[in-house]
């Protein structure tokens, strides 16, 4: 590995909110790219520690501007490409890779999709600590990489009368605008809200934040506006979100999402247990296909809400709870009825408790949902000790250009 140098520049201060611009001395290095990482980076190394590289592709030789460092790990952005990967591409958005939206817009979407499938089966090999023969075939589900967002939080920054809008810059509160086409990633309807907004001198946000989601075709702020999803699925089924809840962010990808977990419940008679249910968006989906569908979910507002929807669409096999699955446990007796069960956690993944529970009743099929492919193979480690086998999974590619994915698992015991 070729020694890293060192080189000193003035560069301008990205302005912090309500800040004025300043300068000061920034470090950059010249080093080597090694391999992808997680987060969307990839590793280098220089100074004696570890550095995490954003906008690098592996085998590149870079200038990176250092944003964050401690004693052992640093981490840094791409400031000039010395020596370029054949996979690299031209970049079609002016704020990457500043804006801490992307990750991944200096290579093509296939390449990225290969990326994250082996940084998935590396985890699972790394700490899941399961074996090239234990790990399932990992299938990808994926839809358009561009206008998928249908809820997104965009910071602002006021200076003077005027509204800036972006997002922030990787790991700093530092605001990075919008290009004055906008956001690649956010649908037209969503941009052009936002330059409607921030053109308007008569109607300044409360905060510096919107938290936008698309209601059809029409944007709401989600944490004032409950929305609505759908048609979707053969039955049509529409759900209600309440205001400030929970949905997947990927307008494309909802529906493949659910058909794919719907073709693993196969037993038209038997009972279904999810855990996180929610507004009763999965267990509304399997219901059809199901005997009884019981659902548990901390959120009383959220439970609430699944029993509207329920109703709205028709089903009476499905029971919604709402429960603090961290002190207390579904009924065993349905517990022990439940075939299969559902978890969509958030991403600290399972707690020991929840997954103890799930060990001990051993359902015959357990569905595993997750955004956090790293707790998701910490969990599916405990799962296999304890007798489960994994069968199949599922990269769903929820986040486009972006660090971040789903993953679907099936496993059986």
């Amino acid at each position: 590995m070729r020694a890293e140098k060192k080189v000193s520049q003035r560069l301008p201060k990205k302005r912090k909110s309500g800040s004025p611009s300043k300068s000061k001395d920034s470090e950059i290095l010249e080093l080597t790219s090694e391999s992808w990482a997680n987060l969307g980076t990839t590793v280098a190394h220089a100074k004696g520690k570890i550095f995490f590289v954003k906008g690098g592709i592996p085998e590149e030789r870079l200038e990176v501007s250092i944003t964050k460092e401690n004693s052992k790990i640093g981490w840094a952005t791409v400031s000039k490409v010395l020596k370029a990967s054949p996979e690299r591409i031209s970049v079609d958005c002016k704020s990457f890779p500043d804006c801490g939206g992307c990750s991944y817009r200096h290579i093509s979407y296939e390449e990225e999709l290969r990326v994250k499938s082996r940084l998935l089966a590396d985890t699972f090999l790394r700490i899941g600590s399961f074996s090239n023969q234990d790990l399932a075939e990992i299938k990808i589900l994926s839809g358009p990489p561009e206008k998928y967002r249908n809820t997104a939080q965009i910071k602002l920054e006021k200076v003077g009368s005027q509204i800036i809008a972006g997002f922030y810059k990787e790991n700093t509160n530092i605001l990075v605008p919008f290009p004055e086409e906008g956001c690649r990633i956010l649908p037209s309807e969503m941009n052009d809200w936002i330059q409607r907004k921030v053109t308007d001198r008569k109607n300044s946000p409360k905060g510096l934040e919107w938290k936008l989601r698309m209601d059809g075709e029409e944007v709401t702020e989600y944490e004032e506006d409950s929305v609505r999803i759908g048609p979707l699925l053969s039955e049509k089924f529409t759900w209600q979100i309440p205001s400030g809840g929970f949905t997947q962010v990927n307008r494309f990808l909802l529906e493949p999402w659910l058909e794919a977990i719907r073709s693993w419940v196969v037993n038209p008679k038997e009972t279904i247990l999810e855990l996180y249910c929610g507004s009763g968006l999965i267990s509304l989906s399997v219901a059809p296909k199901a005997k009884e569908v019981f659902g548990f979910e901390i959120s009383k507002s959220s439970v609430d809400t699944a029993r509207h929807n329920a109703s709205t669409a028709g089903l009476g096999n499905v029971t919604f709870e709402a429960m603090d699955l961290e002190k207390k446990e579904p009924d065993r007796n349905i517990a022990k009825r439940a075939s299969t069960w559902i978890v969509n956690p958030p991403r600290a993944g399972l707690s020991k408790k929840v997954l103890d529970y799930i060990c001990s009743t051993r359902p015959k099929s357990l569905i595993y949902s997750s955004c956090n492919h790293t707790t998701l193979a910490r969990d599916a480690k405990v799962l296999k000790e304890t007798g489960f086998r994994l069968e199949q999974v599922i990269l769903v590619d929820f986040f486009p250009r972006t660090q971040h994915f789903e993953v679907l698992t099936l496993f059986s015991s």
